[in-house]
């Protein structure tokens, strides 16, 4: 129960950070409020992923070595984990493929899923999480299951047009790192005493 308070706890108050952020991004760099909207919105997403998986902060940052690198171990036994993996990257995959039009190729936005959640899986090194390649697998599926969603819906709508601008999801990988590593731990650190611990 304390770990789905402190996710959502995390995760409300990275919204609470990111959206006056995005206010302020889009003054200076989108200039487009509707597409400085639909930005923020996949990097909600990826805040609440960063909240899901317990990535490192500034304020917990410690490594301990958890490694698993066998795959498939324990993979169909914990069917429910593997799935909740699955479920966590379609989005990605998705919102990739909607959202830029380098990301249409199914190969792009697989490598790219399969490039975040490695990221993911090496911070989790310095958490008290585990570092598994069957995370790195399913996430994978993920991404390319949420490739499918998004042709699929391009299809339906051919005047949805994504944007040629990449340089785009690097601003808001950027933002939302530099929101959940640096600010964000602190009010939730404070929150979070507060509202378990009171005086």
């Amino acid at each position: 129960m304390n770990r789905l308070f402190a996710m959502c706890l995390e995760a409300g108050i990275a919204s609470l950070l990111l959206i006056p952020a995005f206010w302020g991004l889009n003054r200076f760099y989108f200039r487009n409020p509707n597409r400085a909207a639909v930005c923020l919105v996949f990097s909600l997403y990826l805040a609440a992923v960063d909240a899901v998986v317990g990535l490192p902060s500034l304020l917990h940052f410690r490594f301990e070595q958890n490694i698993n690198l066998k795959p498939f171990q324990y993979m169909f036994s914990d069917c429910k984990n593997s799935l909740l993996n699955v479920l966590l990257f379609i989005p990605l995959g998705f919102g990739l493929t909607v959202l830029w039009k380098r990301y249409r190729s199914f190969f792009r936005t697989t490598l790219f899923g399969f490039g975040f959640s490695l990221a993911i899986e090496l911070m989790q090194m310095f958490t008290r999480r585990a570092t598994d390649v069957n995370d790195l697998m399913t996430n994978t599926l993920g991404a390319g299951l949420g490739w499918c969603l998004g042709r699929l819906l391009l299809r339906c709508f051919p005047s949805l047009r994504p944007s040629w601008k990449t340089g785009e999801l690097a601003v808001v990988l950027a933002v939302t790192f530099a929101v959940m590593f640096f600010v964000q731990p602190i009010p939730a650190a404070l929150l979070r005493g507060l509202i378990l611990f009171p005086d």
